[in-house]
């Protein structure tokens, strides 16, 4: 006796696929899908990449903000959103506790000096060069001290783990 192979129509292939991609969105959403984890030190080194992306991103946007100008702020929302997000998909192998993550962004943090509004400006300072702002501005150094005055407010927004949250965080900015 052979059996017949059942082969399936290319509506039910599409029908399955579509299915496939609504449970892993969904999962994803609910946090059940579990992320690459990586040993503290590759995870120290990727969130030290993301980081100068972040305080770009976020700079712009602030002095969009406080001084009205709209210049490209939409654009620079969605850079900041996606490396915010980028950050906050990334996990610590073993201990992936909020707090361990929170340690290794302090430590980021300090390494670079971000508490200081030279190493911020450093960081920045081209990215403003190449888009015409004026970096010598009260303005610009406004943007500098709030950013470093808001380092726990970027760091709960990547801390989070949540598009929406991380959306209404640099709604508020």
């Amino acid at each position: 006796m052979t059996r017949k192979k059942k082969t399936l129509s290319e509506a039910q292939m599409r029908e399955r696929i579509v299915e496939s991609v609504k449970q892993v969105l969904e999962a994803r959403e609910k946090h059940l899908l579990m992320e690459m984890a990586y040993p503290r030190g590759v995870y120290k080194r990727k969130i030290d990449d993301e980081f100068p992306h972040i305080l770009i991103n976020w700079c712009l946007v602030h002095y969009c903000t406080i001084t009205g100008k709209p210049l490209s702020k939409e654009h620079w929302k969605r850079e900041l959103r996606g490396h915010l997000a980028t950050a906050s998909r990334y996990s610590i192998k073993g201990n992936d506790a909020p707090e361990k993550r929170l340690k290794v962004f302090n430590e980021v943090w300090e390494e670079n000096d971000f508490s200081t509004p030279i190493a911020v400006n450093l960081t920045v300072h081209n990215k403003f060069y190449e888009e015409g702002i004026d970096t010598k501005s009260n303005e610009y150094a406004t943007t500098l001290i709030n950013c470093i005055n808001n380092a726990q407010g970027i760091f709960n927004a990547v801390l989070l783990r949540n598009t929406d949250e991380i959306t209404q965080y640099v709604e508020t900015i």
